[in-house]
């Protein structure tokens, strides 16, 4: 899976995604021939390379060169539906905008269906949130990261006046995100930019990805303490694992009646035993045997110990402790043309592993007549669908 994490240390603009994006190995020309799709006219976008304190990166800037009239939320979504954009384009640019109408709404009282985009609807505003759509897919990236956002001080100038930064829709769009202040004046994170960014990324420090590529993308500000940019990472998510200590328990058997041992196995399990099984064997004297293996977690294996001791006629144990590394795994419950069904999905994408429960699939079996094997393969496929809805 491709992993975009963005690296928000200098806030977070429209144009600052698309210079990153572009910055990163994004086809300028097949992404023109993309944005071109929307029905909107009177512009121009220059691309340019910029450097801020020696750190060189990319510059978007979108040229209006006829006057354009406001327009709500329901003109912005038809200009993006009317196109011929792929529809997962079309759904995710919509909720942004949507999001951004809530947000300003919000803040001057009115409805989302009420407000009146200026700055926010601009055609560089619906060129910033669709083009930045369109860059991630082209791309291939299929999950999205980020850092906190900045949250600074002082004014910025409107179409309603000096409004304090971060701005009111601003801070709207931020509620419920990682935020954290530094000492700087000047706008940082724009409602473009965080209307963005919340609607696509995870704000979560816990994921792993082997670095392939990284980008810039150049804000307009110039600021003495950092450069203004913001910068993306790119690379392919690596599994993950978890990782416990075990303690292994496993002694020769070859005096023990073979019912005596299967009853010890059951009872082994019954206790909380992790693992319990025999490996057939040639012991001494070419006597016909078994091993007994028993997993245990690292605090409680005294107790199979013991039940190895009194239901086993063996005069010793090896007890070793190992490391191991699994999948992460969870229990759901997955609703089947047979009926409702528990499963173990253990892992993800390339890993991922769907085991249904056995008792479940056995009354699914019995109550409906068909064959165990079926029961398995309908919960398999019920559950990658629901997959694919996600």
């Amino acid at each position: 899976m491709k992993i975009a994490y963005f690296d928000c240390f200098a806030g977070i603009s429209g144009d600052m995604i698309l210079g990153a994006l572009l910055d990163c190995g994004l086809d300028e020309k097949l992404w023109r021939e993309n944005l071109s799709l929307l029905s909107i006219s009177g512009y121009e976008i220059k691309v340019s390379a910029v450097s801020k304190h020696h750190l060189s990166g990319k510059k978007v800037d979108i040229n209006i060169k006829d006057s354009q009239k406001h327009r709500n939320l329901k003109d912005i979504l038809k200009i993006i539906n009317d196109s011929s954009l792929e529809s997962d384009i079309k759904e995710k640019a919509g909720l942004i905008f949507s999001r951004l109408a809530t947000a300003e709404g919000k803040v001057h009282g009115k409805s989302a269906a009420e407000v009146h985009f200026h700055e926010v609807g601009a055609v560089d505003a619906i060129l910033d949130v669709v083009g930045a759509v369109i860059g991630l897919k082209l791309l291939g990236i299929e999950e999205i990261y980020a850092s906190a956002l900045p949250l600074t001080q002082g004014f910025v100038e409107s179409e309603h006046g000096k409004y304090p930064v971060p701005g009111p829709a601003t801070l709207e769009l931020l509620k419920d995100y990682p935020v954290k202040k530094v000492d700087m004046t000047g706008e940082l994170v724009t409602p473009t930019g965080a209307a963005i960014l919340t609607s696509l990324a995870k704000f979560s420090p816990s994921f792993d990805f082997k670095l392939e590529k990284t980008g810039y993308g150049a804000g307009s500000s110039d600021f003495k303490e950092i450069p203004n940019f913001l910068r993306i990472l790119i690379g392919e998510s690596v599994p993950k694992f978890e990782e416990d200590e075990i303690i292994i328990l496993e002694t020769n058997l070859d005096n023990t009646q073979p019912e005596l041992v299967g009853y010890m196995v059951e009872k082994l399990l019954s206790q909380g035993a992790l693992e319990a099984f025999l490996t057939a064997v040639i012991m001494k004297k070419n006597r016909p045997g078994v091993i007994l293996t028993v997993l245990a977690e690292k605090d409680n294996y005294q107790k199979f110990l013991d039940i190895i001791f009194k239901e086993s006629f063996t005069t010793g144990v090896r007890i070793q402790s190992s490391f191991r590394k699994k999948l992460p795994r969870k229990i759901e419950e997955v609703e089947t043309r047979f009926g409702k069904a528990r499963v173990k999905i253990a892992g993800e994408n390339n890993f991922l592993e769907i085991l249904p429960e056995f008792e479940d699939c056995k009354i699914l079996a019995e109550r409906n007549n068909v064959p165990l094997k079926i029961i398995y393969e309908e919960i398999r496929k019920v559950y990658l669908e629901r997959i694919k809805k996600r």
